[in-house]
């Protein structure tokens, strides 16, 4: 399979240099999978973001004269595996609207998908599940155009009135939102619209120029969900319009996610990803060294050095 160079460009203007170094090396053979997993997850690149750079990989890894045969064929990605990954035991039950913590925030992005992509390195935003988005003449009203073809993991069809609850819930001080921090003086949930099947308008407190940004991933809790959804229960599905759909999810032990063959974009190189709950760094890191988990979702550098001084992982 050939390299998605489209896709891959796109993830590498949100990596940093180092990273960048370690994709190219990946594309040329010179590191397989595994290592590349190892040390990504050093430099602190997430699960989500590393399967996304494997699959745009394809088949990129091809032989040359200066790569040996063994390590092209060991660096050479192929579609299948499963990504384990380390986490944090969650602190509170997966609701979009309330969570805050490491490791229920490194899986809220995998079933999970917002309006806009910030890439924070180029301070440049992209459309995601939005194909664009226009404002009036002093930014007080925002209308997004919703892409099409884009299926929620029950089947059912992404739609204005999907965003429309989303929006009104995270707006809505009745419900504690996390996102109440980022719309407070805002966005009411009144002023969130359907114009039509895929259109959305925001009608803004007061003028706002940066609101595009409100609704990507900057905020974290913004992931759209479907109407009706009863968020207390999200956690039981976690149906959303991401790359991967959920599978089990054990309270205090982990999570498992498969590939969404109806997913709108690149389609997951990865058979699935599987998260295990820790209550502390430690065991995770035990579990890299051991080679039970490929990833640590996040790690602090404090009591790290077993890992960042080996050569296997950086």
């Amino acid at each position: 399979m050939p390299v998605d160079d489209r896709t891959l460009d796109a993830l590498r203007a949100q990596r940093t240099e180092a990273e960048n170094h370690y994709i190219d090396e990946l594309v040329a053979g010179r590191l397989d999978r595994r290592t590349f997993l190892r040390r990504g997850a050093v430099m602190g690149m997430g699960a989500s973001t590393m399967g996304a750079i494997l699959a745009a990989c394809g088949g990129a890894n091809k032989s040359s004269g200066s790569q040996s045969s063994a390590a092209t064929a060991a660096g050479t990605p192929k579609h299948g595996g499963t990504l384990n990954v380390a986490v944090q035991t969650p602190a509170t039950a997966m609701n979009p609207l309330v969570v805050d913590d490491g490791g229920g925030l490194c899986m809220l992005g995998v079933p999970g998908e917002f309006l806009t992509f910030d890439d924070n390195l180029k301070l440049q935003l992209y459309p995601m599940l939005a194909s664009s988005y226009t404002h009036n003449g002093d930014g007080s009203v925002w209308t997004f155009k919703l892409r099409s073809g884009v299926k929620f993991h029950d089947g059912k069809p992404l739609t204005a009135d999907d965003v429309v609850y989303t929006f009104q819930q995270l707006a809505d001080p009745k419900n504690a939102s996390n996102a109440l921090s980022t719309f407070t003086g805002v966005l009411k949930p009144e002023g969130v619209r359907s114009k039509d099947s895929h259109t959305v308008e925001f009608h803004l407190e007061a003028a706002n120029g940066n609101f595009p940004y409100f609704v990507s991933n900057d905020n974290y809790n913004a992931i759209i969900v479907p109407k009706g959804t009863d968020f207390s229960k999200w956690g039981k599905t976690m149906v959303g319009t991401g790359p991967f759909k959920l599978k089990s999810y054990s309270t205090n032990q982990g999570a498992d996610f498969i590939a969404n063959p109806d997913y709108w974009g690149q389609k997951p190189y990865l058979d699935a990803i599987s998260f295990t709950f820790y209550e502390s760094q430690q065991p995770q890191i035990l579990a890299l060294q051991g080679g039970s988990v490929d990833v640590i979702g996040q790690l602090v550098p404090s009591g790290a050095q077993a890992v960042l001084s080996g050569s296997q992982y950086t």
